[in-house]
Order: structure tokens, then C-alpha cells, then sequence
């Protein structure tokens, strides 16, 4: 929306969880007040906050956030994630054992940290050429099948997941100087269009697009054309 209170706001959210809600042992925390964090982290905390870092760095492009996002679906992987079956437990494997270690599945008035997991597994992956990300984001997608045959009205959110994977999805990457009014145009371009299944880089030239390359490798061969910003829009990484 070309809003920058709103950019703004969500840059310092951002920072405040990494500063206020990240215990030392780098667990993430779920609740703060009165300049106190407590109670460990769900799914539901790991996965939304993943979601909205691939956000902001979508909307801001400052890598940052890219690897931020991926240092977190680690941890989320590692201390969620269930080898049988797939998909992710409620709370952390460390945590004492309760009667049932549940997976969480049914969207309501909040999605399920599933459904969440699922979807910014697979956007992660599709912007960082990580498929081994997205393949736990498929087996997850693959153990709730017969759930989701079963009742689908009550799983939206891990259908907009089921709708990425099934695909075709596109990676966007715009090269060039993000101060260059071409490559503004470009980003508003992109912005101002619903592609739920399309992901967006940008890949500035030189010592600035070295942070990117190093998060997202496949970018290093696409450069601006002839010194010109240029958009590369690609399919399964083949790209137009």
C-alpha cells in the first residue's frame, strides 16, 4: 500500500520479539509484560512469527529477515517438528510430558500452527531453493491427507498451504538498485497484484546483493540486463 507507518511498525515488532521475546538459550517466548518475558513459545509462535518475517522482508527487502526466518523454522523443525506421521506437536518436545502430545490441526477463529507451519515451510523453501524445507512442509501436507478429505471446511488455512504445494508457483526476482525509480515500479508492479502462490527476491548488483546470495544462491545469475533493472519471473527455478 506504499504505507510507511505501517512498514515501520512492523520493523519494529520484528525487533522487539528478537530483543524482548528470545529467552538466552534461544528459546522463543509467548508473553510480555512489565518488562518480563515468560512461558515457552508454541508451534502456533514459532510458525506465525516465520510467517510474518517472510513478510517484511517481502515488503522492505532487507535480508535480515530472510535470515531471521530461516534461523527460526530451524527451531521450530528441531523442537517441533514429528518424524511419525509428519507435522509438528502443539509444545516443544523438551517440554514435561503432558497426558497427550497433541497436533493441533483444525483452523477456527485462529489458524493451527499446522497449517501455519506448512505454508511458510514451503514459502521459505521456494525462496531460498531449500528443498529439503520443502519436503517436510509436503510430508506434513501428506499425514493430514485423510483429515482434510474428510472435512475440509474446517481446515481453510492449510488449504491456502495445500494450494502452494499443488502449484504452479512462481519466483520473482527483481535485479537492481532498490533506490532506482525502475525498480520501484517493478516491486509496486508486483505488489499491487493477488499471487498467492508467488514469491518475490530482490537482487541489488555488487557488495549490497552478497547478503541475498548468500540466503537465496540461484540469484547470483540474474543480474540487471544491460544496466537496467531487470525482473526475472521463473517457474520451478527456469526462469523468463
Amino acid at each position: 500500500l506504499d504505507a510507511p507507518g505501517y512498514l515501520e511498525a512492523a520493523r519494529r515488532a520484528a525487533d522487539f520479539v528478537l530483543s524482548r521475546l528470545v529467552r538466552d538459550d534461544g528459546v522463543l517466548l509467548r508473553r510480555y509484560r512489565d518488562q518480563e518475558a515468560r512461558y515457552a513459545g508454541t508451534l502456533e509462535d514459532y510458525a506465525c512469527f516465520v510467517v510474518g518475517l517472510l513478510a517484511l522482508y517481502e515488503a522492505d527487502f532487507d535480508p535480515r529477515w530472510l535470515a531471521e526466518a530461516k534461523r527460526w523454522s530451524a527451531q521450530m523443525v528441531e523442537r517441533f517438528w514429528v518424524e511419525a506421521g509428519g507435522g509438528f506437536f502443539l509444545r516443544g518436545k523438551d517440554e514435561p510430558p503432558r497426558i497427550v502430545r497433541s497436533k493441533e490441526l483444525y483452523d477456527g477463529a485462529t489458524p493451527s500452527g499446522n497449517s501455519v507451519a506448512a505454508l511458510a515451510l514451503l514459502r521459505l523453501g521456494r525462496l531460498t531453493a531449500d528443498r529439503p524445507l520443502e519436503e517436510l512442509a509436503r510430508r506434513a501436507l501428506d499425514g493430514f491427507a485423510e483429515q482434510l478429505a474428510r472435512s475440509p471446511f474446517a481446515y481453510p488455512q492449510m488449504f491456502i498451504a495445500v494450494d502452494f504445494a499443488l502449484g504452479p508457483t512462481q519466483e520473482i526476482v527483481i535485479a537492481g538498485d532498490p533506490a532506482h525509480p525502475e525498480t520501484a515500479r517493478m516491486v509496486r508492479a508486483v505488489h499491487g497484484r493477488f499471487l498467492p502462490r508467488a514469491v518475490l527476491l530482490l537482487h541489488p548488483e555488487g557488495k549490497p546483493g552478497e547478503a541475498i546470495e548468500a540466503l537465496a544462491p540461484f540469484v547470483k545469475t540474474q543480474p540487471p540486463q544491460q544496466g537496467r533493472p531487470t525482473a526475472y519471473v521463473c517457474e520451478n527455478f527456469v526462469c523468463h
